[in-house]
């Protein structure tokens, strides 16, 4: 099963590695994976998240209101 890879968004941070992926199945189906590598003694370690078309607008905003909270958080936490 061939996958084309649409689009790409590159993050790195001091060992690690995220990518974000949006890719398209040879049905047209779009689907986003999230992607971490991490510089070990021995190697690379990966991790990988495949979110699909599906689930997208939900994942989103779960995404969303989790960043939000976040914020919040972190403002708490520096008063």
């Amino acid at each position: 099963m061939e996958h084309t890879e649409l689009y790409t968004q590159k993050l790195i941070r001091g060992k690690r590695s995220y990518f974000l992926d949006i890719k398209q199945t040879e049905q047209k189906n779009l689907y986003l994976t999230i992607r971490e590598s991490k510089k070990t003694v021995d190697g690379f370690e990966h991790h990988r998240i495949m979110v699909f078309e599906d689930d997208m607008e939900g994942f989103t905003d779960a995404f969303r209101q989790c960043l939000i909270e976040y914020r919040k958080l972190k403002e708490e936490k520096s008063k």
